[in-house]
């Protein structure tokens, strides 16, 4: 990312709507998802720490592992959770502290690389699941809609579902769980970035993060994505979004 995009991120992360949304929807299919009772958890581009954190009290994991190939990134994380074991590494070529894993989660980390970049760390990943281990992998989706966000935190891919099931299947996992998210939100989202699409610029791309909500505005579009992630809990599935989470197991 761009210098100035960890410190946004870091504050962003702790209120705005997309960032607790998606928190929360893991707090509720992580648990459910996993089979072991003190799992052993890690966060492959662990970002600024906000994820870890959550892994933390919702899971009461045996192992915490994070990493981020960023220094700034890693140091911010270090001080949201003291507790766990966060250092420097690639997704391209992950550095792993655990024998065996249960969950690997990886929000928004592919797309930077690409898949066919980080398909030897991700393959690296799945193999040091435990057998009934979990690979949550969450994506942004369509190409059509890059915009200078995505310049700005170096994102050089979006995808489809139909791209993210078959990039887990050659995982060798099996899939259990697809679906596009923030479904009712994407005509909003389509129309804040009108003008904004393409390429974008590298250099001084600025990303969302710097523009902070509205309280309302922010508690409204909570309030929706908090009844989009009851229905997935529910075992709904978004037919369009502008994200993709997907859960892979290990068997």
């Amino acid at each position: 990312m761009e210098p100035a995009e960890y410190e946004a991120l870091s504050r962003a992360e702790e209120r705005h709507w997309w960032f607790v949304g998606l928190r929360e929807l893991l707090a509720r299919l992580l648990p459910r998802a996993l089979e072991a009772p003190a799992p052993r958890v890690l966060d492959a581009g662990c970002g600024t720490g906000a994820n870890l954190r959550l892994l933390r009290d919702v899971l009461r994991p045996a192992y915490l592992g994070g990493f981020d190939r960023e220094p700034r990134a890693v140091a911010l994380a270090r001080e949201k959770v003291p507790d766990a074991d966060v250092y420097e590494a690639d997704l391209c070529a992950p550095v792993l502290h655990a024998e065996a894993l249960d969950l690997v989660l990886s929000v928004d980390v592919v797309y930077v690389p690409g898949v066919e970049r980080a398909r030897p760390g991700l393959a690296r990943l799945a193999e040091r699941l435990a057998p009934g281990g979990v690979f949550a992998l969450h994506l942004p989706a369509y190409r059509w809609l890059r915009s200078e966000h995505d310049a700005a935190v170096h994102g050089t891919e979006r995808y489809t579902a139909r791209e993210t099931r078959a990039l887990l299947e050659s995982l060798g996992l099996s899939v259990e769980l697809l679906t596009y998210r923030l479904c009712p939100l994407l005509p909003l989202l389509v129309a804040s970035r009108l003008g904004r699409f393409g390429p974008g610029r590298r250099e001084g791309a600025r990303s969302d993060l710097h523009v902070e909500p509205d309280p309302r505005v922010n508690a409204a579009l909570l309030r929706v994505v908090r009844a989009e992630n009851a229905a997935i809990a529910a075992g709904a599935r978004m037919p369009f979004g502008s994200s993709i989470l997907a859960l892979g197991r290990r068997r």
